[in-house]
């Protein structure tokens, strides 16, 4: 169960799904990219009941996802009375979204291409491409 309000990315989730285990997640930052596949569910998402961006110049653009408790109890009720072979099959499902979409092999082939094609098209941190500085003013 991840029902964090402002949640980046998150492993709680994939190593619930993982181990075959369906997840419960509020559906914000990478929990919902986790927990669903956009065509199938690998447990429940519970979609937030209020969407709020706090920010100020030192960190700006935090969006906090909140859900109520109704919605976190109609999740665990949704769960436990959900029979046991359809939570088997969530399970699976969801180990097999990991397994597709996570494994260490296409990450490091992904993070390898990434770093490749950034500094070849910007130059590593020696050989700066297109580079402009900036400096934090403040503003009275």
């Amino acid at each position: 169960i991840n029902i964090s309000d402002a949640e980046g990315f998150g492993l709680g989730v994939l190593e619930s799904l993982s181990c075959g285990t369906p997840a419960i997640g509020n559906m914000t930052g990478g929990i919902q990219e986790q927990i669903t596949d956009g065509k199938d569910f690998f447990g429940v998402g519970i979609v937030p009941c209020s969407k709020t961006i706090v920010g100020s110049q030192s960190v700006p653009y935090v969006f906090e996802d909140r859900i109520s408790e109704e919605q976190f109890h109609d999740a665990l009720w949704e769960m436990f009375n959900m029979p046991l072979e359809e939570r088997l099959a969530l399970g699976l499902k969801g180990r097999e979204h990991v397994l597709k979409n996570y494994n260490f092999e296409d990450f490091q082939k992904n993070w390898i291409s990434l770093v490749d094609k950034t500094i070849e098209k910007h130059g590593s941190w020696q050989t700066r491409k297109n580079y402009k500085p900036w400096e934090l003013r403040e503003v009275k």
